[in-house]
């Protein structure tokens, strides 16, 4: 009983450490017509998407590490980009200027 205990608790310790070395971050778009995305995720390869509407994308990351979103509003309307870290929204851009690029390059905290 007591070594299950005692695992539990390291384990327990482990895993709130290991959230703070890797929090949790949220990449958003939200678009009212649509928009050409560009976006980092852990590896430092640039992905590209289209979309129009609402888009997210969520992973963990290491501190110090940095976040890259981008996007270029092609459309009538607005669109936004956003990155929460731990659920706390740190950056946000947005546009409603048709082919104008909004963009965050950012180290995560």
């Amino acid at each position: 009983m007591r070594v299950i205990v005692i695992a539990t608790a390291l384990c327990f310790l482990f895993w709130a450490c290991s959230k703070e070395k890797f929090p949790r971050v949220k990449y958003e778009v939200t678009s009212s017509s649509s928009a050409n995305i560009a976006y980092t995720m852990t590896t430092g390869t640039v992905s590209y998407e289209t979309v129009s509407g609402s888009w997210s994308k969520s992973f963990r990351h290491s501190q110090g590490s940095n976040v890259f979103l981008s996007a270029t509003h092609t459309g009538l309307g607005s669109t936004t980009i956003s990155i929460y870290v731990n659920k706390e929204l740190l950056w946000t851009q947005s546009s409603n200027i048709p082919g104008e690029t909004i963009q965050i390059l950012e180290v995560l905290p």
